[in-house]
């Protein structure tokens, strides 16, 4: 089965093209999502527009997928949500058309291996910044697990991700330890 079979895969805007000229009470204003404000946690930038953009607005339960390389997918929840999505993303929004049940853990887990990047690799075009095509994208085979196993996947993986966030929380306050060790003995203190 194809990604496009279970899921719609749509580029985001390219904003310059539907950027308010003025701002009157006829303008759509919306928080444009970017990388760096979701990573950092700084407030999102304003945007303008005088056409009605909500088809390129995040909605929880969507992938987001920067289209350019290194490859990150962003799972849209509350802080995420109903933010503009600009055309370095792809939104991958879950869909039923065939009754057959994915779930979206394990569809952001598919696209996260190694196995996929890998194959993503091979398509990545442009010299300065390599960028996937969406067609590449769309056509990318996934497996036919059943739901109960894409649950089992799921917690998997989401134990693992818990894991692997106390191990850095576990590091960094070790560092912290060792400095502060490190520090006293190298000012004479005991």
């Amino acid at each position: 089965m194809l990604l496009e079979d279970i899921t719609q895969i749509n580029i985001g805007i390219v904003l310059k093209r539907k950027e308010a000229i003025y701002k009157s009470k006829k303008t759509f204003n919306y928080k444009i999502f970017n990388l760096k404000s979701y990573e950092e946690k700084i407030e999102y930038e304003e945007f303008y527009s005088e056409e009605n953009l909500d088809n390129y607005v995040a909605k929880k339960g969507d992938l987001l997928f920067r289209l350019a390389f290194p490859i990150k997918i962003i799972e849209v929840n509350n802080k995420t949500d109903g933010l503009l999505i600009n055309n370095q993303y792809c939104i991958i929004r879950m869909c039923d058309s065939q009754n057959t049940s994915y779930n979206i853990d394990f569809v952001k887990w598919f696209l996260e291996s190694h196995a996929t990047k890998h194959q993503l690799e091979k398509y990545l075009i442009g010299t300065a910044v390599k960028t996937i095509p969406v067609v590449k994208l769309r056509k990318l085979q996934i497996p036919s697990i059943s739901t109960k196993e894409q649950k089992k996947l799921s917690c998997l993986i989401n134990n693992w991700n818990k894991q692997k966030s106390l191990y850095n929380q576990i590091i960094k306050e070790k560092e912290k330890y060792y400095n502060t060790v490190i520090n006293k003995i190298i000012k004479g203190e005991k």
